[in-house]
C-alpha cells in the first residue's frame, strides 16, 4: 500500500513537471537575451511563485468539490454564472492557443529529426503530429499517464544532458546583466512557460483524495520545473548570448553543431508531447464534465479545432504563447484566485484548508490584471 502511494506521488509530480516543461521553455532563453540576466531571473522567481500559488489555489477548489468538474464548472459553482462565462472563454481560448503552439513546434522538431531521412514539408509533420497526439488523448488518462511518466523522465535527462554539453561552449561575456529593450517581453512568455494549471485535475485523480500529498506534489513539481526552466535558459543564453534565437535550438546549431540540434529537437518534442497530452485531455474533460458533452464531440472540439487552425495558416508560436500567457493565462489566474478567496471565506475544507493568507490572492489578482491589460494595449496599439 505504501509503495502504491509513493508511486502515485511521484507520478503526480512527474505529471506536473511534464506539463510545465513544454513549448514555452524554448522562448525563455530568447526572452532572457532581450532584457538581460538580472531582470529575467527576477521574472522567473516572481512568476514562478505566482504560478505555484495558482496551482495550489486551483487544487483547493478541486478538493472542495466532490463533483468531477473542471475550472469552468468550479467557477460557476463557487463564484457564479457570469464568472463561469468569463472562465469558459479564457480557458477554451487559452487551451486552444497552447495546443496550437504544441502542434506547430512539435511538428517543427519532428521535421528537424526526420526530414533528413524521409523528407516532407514542415506543414505535413505539424498536421501529422497534431492528429497522432489527438488520437493518444482520445484513449484517456490511464494511457496518457503511462506515456507522460516515461516521457517526463526522458525529458529531464535530455534537458540536463543539453546543459552539460553546453558547458564547454559557455562564454561569460554572453551573460549580460542588463540589456536595453522591451522589459515587458519576458512577462507573457515566462508566465505561459511556468503554467501547470491543466495538470491539477489529473494530479488529484492520481492522488485519490490525499490532500497533504497532493499539495506537496504541487510544490515539489513546481519548484523542479521552474528550476529546470531557469537552468535551460541560462545554458542557452550562456552559449549564444545576444544572438539567442526565438526557438533556442537553431541558435545552438551555429555554435555547437548539427548534432546538438537533432538532440535538442528530440528533447523539444518530448517537452511538447507531455504538455500537449495533459492540456488537450484537460480541455476534452472540461467539455465532457462542464458542458455534459459526449466523449466524441468533446474530443473533436479539444483536438480538432487547433489542427484546423494550423491547416488554415496560423504559424507564429512566440506571438501565440506571449499573448496567451499574459491575457488568457492572466484572466484564468484571476479567476483561480477568486475561487480560492471564495472557498476560504466559506471555510469549505475546514481544518484541512491550505491556510495561505488571502492577501496573496489579492496581490496576484492586481499583478496579473495589470499584465493582461498592458498586453492587450500593446497588441492593439
Amino acid at each position: 500500500m505504501k509503495a502504491t502511494k509513493s508511486n502515485n506521488f511521484y507520478l503526480a509530480v512527474a505529471t506536473l513537471v511534464g506539463t510545465i516543461i513544454g513549448v514555452g521553455i524554448f522562448g525563455v532563453p530568447y526572452a532572457m537575451s532581450q532584457v538581460g540576466l538580472v531582470l529575467a531571473l527576477v521574472y522567473l522567481v516572481v512568476l514562478g511563485g505566482i504560478q505555484l500559488l495558482q496551482s495550489l489555489f486551483y487544487a483547493e477548489a478541486a478538493m472542495a468539490c466532490k463533483e468531477k468538474i473542471r475550472l469552468i464548472g468550479l467557477t460557476g459553482k463557487f463564484i457564479g454564472p457570469q464568472a463561469r462565462h468569463v472562465a469558459a472563454v479564457a480557458t477554451i481560448l487559452g487551451f486552444w492557443a497552447g495546443i496550437i503552439a504544441y502542434i506547430l513546434v512539435g511538428g517543427t522538431f519532428l521535421h528537424l529529426i526526420l526530414s533528413p531521412l524521409i523528407g516532407g514539408e514542415l506543414l505535413y509533420y505539424q498536421i501529422g503530429w497534431g492528429v497522432v497526439g489527438g488520437l493518444i488523448v482520445y484513449f484517456g488518462l490511464n494511457f496518457v499517464e503511462k506515456i507522460d511518466f516515461i516521457s517526463t523522465i526522458a525529458l529531464g535527462l535530455a534537458l540536463l544532458l543539453i546543459v552539460v554539453l553546453s558547458v564547454q561552449h559557455q562564454t561569460l561575456s554572453n551573460l549580460v546583466l542588463f540589456t536595453p529593450g522591451d522589459y515587458f517581453l519576458p512577462y507573457g512568455v515566462i508566465l505561459f512557460s511556468l503554467s501547470g494549471l491543466s495538470a491539477i485535475p489529473e494530479m488529484e485523480d492520481i492522488m485519490k483524495g490525499r490532500h497533504a500529498g497532493f499539495r506537496r506534489a504541487i510544490i515539489i513539481g513546481s519548484l523542479i520545473a521552474t528550476g529546470l526552466t531557469a537552468l535551460f535558459a541560462l545554458a542557452v543564453y550562456g552559449v549564444t548570448g545576444l544572438a539567442t534565437t526565438a526557438d533556442a535550438v537553431s541558435g545552438l546549431k551555429a555554435v555547437m553543431g548539427g548534432g546538438i540540434t537533432v538532440f535538442a529537437a528530440l528533447f523539444g518534442f518530448l517537452a511538447v508531447a507531455t504538455s500537449y497530452f495533459i492540456i488537450a485531455l484537460n480541455l476534452k474533460s472540461s467539455f465532457e464534465y462542464d458542458y455534459k458533452m459526449h466523449r466524441w464531440p468533446a474530443w473533436l472540439l479539444a483536438c480538432g479545432v487547433p489542427i484546423g487552425l494550423v491547416i488554415i495558416g496560423i504559424k507564429n508560436f512566440i506571438g501565440i504563447i506571449s499573448f496567451s500567457g499574459a491575457v488568457f493565462g492572466g484572466i484564468t489566474a484571476v479567476i483561480v484566485s477568486w475561487l480560492y478567496i471564495s472557498i476560504t471565506r466559506k471555510n469549505i475544507l475546514k481544518k484541512s484548508k491550505l491556510g495561505v493568507s488571502l492577501i496573496w490572492a489579492y496581490i496576484t489578482i492586481v499583478v496579473l490584471s495589470l499584465g493582461a491589460i498592458y498586453e492587450v494595449f500593446v497588441t492593439l496599439f
